[in-house]
């Protein structure tokens, strides 16, 4: 592989790596505050959420009533999607979300009074997600919503309960030190939320599979999310002390690829998919003159994989080599985060280490689902997955800093709306 001069300043490059460094500390100080601020304000509610999940909702202690998820967006791939592959994995009667339920409409649509719906909406104001649980309410489902704002249309229908996830809890003093993070359109909410339900989600495993109580699960709870939090500081800390230059090369490329119109290809399988991945071709594709992105063998996103194009992989196990080697035939530069230094990582011609996963081991995942064989719980079972989807906010904020984009640029292009 022969490398060329990006032309791009080093100076410009290196602002723009210095708001990478701000905001991926400055989201996990917040995120951190605003998980505080559940565990010791809401703690109540929490309790009562996770009582009425293992005792109204568990077919082990009683009818087994289907949960359905009201979310859109990347709330819907971070929080509900990891939180509903949590519950399927414990047992529970669940709804799987998925983005084309809208369009497909299957016969799961159907929502009776038995079912809980879970929304989540970090405004209240989520067209589609009002709009479901407005009609769960009139059917008489049970909701819960997880919102920032107790005074939103979501809160007004309302909820049988309410929790309140708030995303910028004493903003101005927990950003200080990082002047220069970017965490626009609902990145604080929607990170918050991943934590929080992963953890609720281990909370729920000590007292279905472990028999703890209630109790007990809520001090596993909040455990986790330190653990799972202060784990990811460290991580992206050595991170940057093993390959900050790589970082810096992953950025410069992007940028090149923002004004080339050349397709960014991505690619990670099952908790990497929604927490890493999705999100981020969301944002690079919102942005203003997006970028042409694809996933690789997703066919509603994939596109022909071309000479000179950027493939970036997300692997904590290493278990993509097949695929870096077939993309590299091609002559494709590819980038990848990865926790082992062998096999995968040798064939990377953008290697950046990023610890997170204990275990390497090339493995068939699709048999792997098949078999019913799953992550363990939180921390370990997500580390990587929360360590990675930290670094692709922030390089997302590093590219929009090198732009120059504003928030409200970015709304240009962020899907709110409904179309008729």
């Amino acid at each position: 592989m022969i490398y060329t001069k990006v032309p791009i300043k080093e100076a410009f490059l290196d602002e723009s790596f210095e708001v990478f460094n701000d905001t991926w500390n400055y989201l996990l100080k917040q995120a951190h505050a605003n998980l505080n601020y559940i565990y010791s304000q809401e703690g109540d509610t929490v309790l009562e959420l996770a009582r009425y999940f293992v005792e109204e909702c568990h077919p082990k202690f009683s009818q087994a009533r289907k949960i359905d998820f009201a979310a859109a967006g990347r709330s819907l791939y971070m929080a509900a999607k990891t939180f509903a592959n949590r519950l399927s994995q414990l047992g529970f009667n669940v709804d799987y979300p998925y983005p084309d339920k809208e369009i497909s409409g299957p016969p799961s649509s159907i929502i009776s009074k038995e079912d809980v719906i879970i929304a989540l909406s970090a405004s209240g104001e989520t067209e589609s997600v009002v709009n479901k649980c407005t009609f769960a309410h009139h059917v008489g489902s049970k909701i819960i919503a997880a919102t920032a704002k107790r005074e939103s249309p979501l809160a007004k229908i309302p909820p049988d309960v309410i929790l309140e996830v708030p995303d910028k809890v004493d903003k101005d003093e927990v950003k200080k030190p990082y002047p220069k993070a970017f965490t626009p359109l609902g990145t604080l909410s929607e990170f918050s939320n991943a934590v929080l339900w992963e953890c609720f989600s281990r909370g729920l495993h000590e007292c279905i599979d472990n028999d703890q109580s209630v109790e007990r699960s809520f001090d596993c709870m909040k455990n986790c999310c330190d653990t799972l939090l202060t784990n990811a500081q460290h991580d992206l800390k050595t991170c940057l002390e093993e390959s900050t230059e790589n970082i810096r090369i992953l950025l410069a490329n992007l940028i090149l690829k923002y004004f080339s119109e050349n397709t960014v290809h991505l690619y990670g399988r099952g908790k990497i998919f929604n927490l890493q991945i999705a999100p981020f071709e969301m944002r690079l594709r919102q942005m203003p003159h997006g970028y042409i992105t694809s996933i690789l063998n997703y066919a509603p996103k994939n596109r022909p994989v071309k000479r000179g194009q950027l493939a970036i992989l997300s692997s904590g196990s290493g278990g993509l080599s097949i695929t870096a080697e077939t993309l590299s035939k091609y002559d494709v530069l590819v980038a990848g985060l990865t926790s082992h230094k062998s096999g995968f990582w040798n064939l990377l011609d953008i290697p950046i280490y990023l610890p997170g996963r204990a275990t390497q081991h090339p493995h068939d995942w699709e048999r792997q689902q098949w078999e019913g064989r799953r992550a363990d719980y939180a921390p370990d079972g997500i580390q990587f997955e929360i360590n990675g989807c930290v670094f692709f906010e922030s390089i997302f904020a590093a590219i929009c800093g090198y732009l120059g984009l504003t928030e409200e640029q970015l709304k240009e292009g962020h899907a709110s709306k409904k179309l008729e």
